[in-house]
């Protein structure tokens, strides 16, 4: 195979998490449970707001979305992952492989996007509370929603264009659990310096951009909550920021880490560590945290299972 162009009909081979059997038969359980949880999660935030009417807001409205991107974020990599723990030969087809990144970029960038949204939203309702329904209005909300897919597959596109346009030698022994960016480059026998550049300048356009967002809102945000007279006030108002904080915290401290450095400074050990972290745990605390924190999403939990019993 060395010195041989992947083609199309081609495969890769996944290095994963372990190569010890009993390591990766217990990580297979884990891995199990951590994604049924987050289906089941994430399933159930999603009936919970579409069904209940004091949950039809525009806050609602992009946290439903959220709870879509993580379930749809998860299974782009988790079944595949799930699927490896089990065999002996750790492949992916080329074109599988192609589909595994387009896909993962797009949900990953969508949400990257949809968090800024939301904290625009939480901005908009603490900061000008008067003004809220008309700056988040439900046409807006949607615009928003629209807006961070479109922006997230537009990015995909040109991330996975980018770098399967290139050709790839050797072994074809990608050192990650699934198909990202950076290891995929790493297989390629020409010079990646441009795409390296390309995908950089994207990935920091991206996360900057989402980032900047976040830190202007919460920066109006506080300084609104210090102006206010009332201790109670101000403690609502955390209250309904606690949780998309905690949110925004693991999403970009992870992605933050990985895609923002010179591909000279990638550890193996690290970076799977911290994709685990992005593509398994963080979509399965999400549904948990804006459940548990969060009041209203608690009582229509409750209404829910109430008519369910009552049948």
């Amino acid at each position: 195979m060395k010195g041989a162009n992947l083609s199309e009909g081609g495969e890769f081979e996944l290095l994963g998490l372990t190569d010890d059997p009993q390591l990766q038969m217990l990580l297979f359980v884990v891995f199990l449970a951590m994604y049924t949880i987050t289906l089941l999660g994430n399933l159930i935030m999603f009936i919970v707001i579409h069904v209940s009417a004091p949950l039809q807001t525009p806050m609602y409205t992009l946290l439903k979305s959220l709870s879509f991107l993580d379930f749809c974020y998860s299974s782009t990599v988790v079944p595949q992952t799930l699927v490896n723990f089990l065999a002996k030969r750790k492949v992916i087809s080329y074109l599988g492989c192609m589909a595994q990144m387009f896909f993962y970029a797009g949900f990953a960038t969508s949400e990257c996007y949809l968090i800024a949204a939301m904290a625009y939203d939480r901005y908009a309702a603490i900061c000008n509370p008067l003004l809220y329904p008309i700056i988040v209005s439900p046409q807006v909300c949607i615009s928003l929603i629209v807006g961070s897919y479109s922006a997230g597959f537009l990015n995909s596109l040109i991330h996975t264009s980018c770098i399967f346009s290139l050709k790839f030698c050797g072994a074809h022994v990608v050192t990650h659990f699934f198909c990202d960016g950076p290891p995929i480059l790493s297989l390629s026998c020409v010079d990646t310096s441009l795409c390296e550049i390309l995908l950089f300048i994207f990935a920091g356009f991206n996360l900057l951009s989402c980032t900047l967002t976040i830190l202007v809102s919460y920066l109006f945000i506080l300084i609104t909550i210090l102006r206010m007279n009332s201790a109670q006030g101000r403690v609502k108002a955390f209250s309904t920021c606690a949780s998309h904080l905690t949110a925004v915290c693991l999403f970009f401290g992870t992605t933050l880490f990985t895609y923002l450095r010179p591909r000279s400074s990638y550890s193996l050990t690290q970076d799977r560590t911290v994709a685990v972290m992005y593509t398994v745990v963080i979509p399965m605390l999400n549904p948990l945290i804006y459940s548990l924190r969060n009041k209203d999403v608690k009582e229509a939990l409750r209404k829910v299972w109430d008519r369910k019993a009552m049948r």
